[in-house]
């Protein structure tokens, strides 16, 4: 019955944190920063795709240019 009472206790603690935290706007920044690395990840996956893209058309211009030697 005490680790039960304990629980609750240290939970009902962390939960007031949690929202007092969240109230003073402290979450803010990790959000933004989120977003940012997400926007990041995402605008390097289309440069990836666009680099392998054009690479792959260039080497397929090569092979066709060997072939007609």
């Amino acid at each position: 019955m005490k680790k039960a009472i304990l629980i609750l206790m240290v939970g009902s603690l962390t939960g007031y944190l949690i929202r007092k935290m969240q109230d003073d706007g402290q979450f803010d920044c990790i959000c933004d920063n989120v977003n940012n690395f997400f926007r990041k990840s995402k605008r390097d996956l289309k440069d990836i795709a666009d680099t392998t893209k054009n690479e792959a058309g260039y080497l397929k211009d090569r092979v066709e240019d060997k072939i007609r030697e």
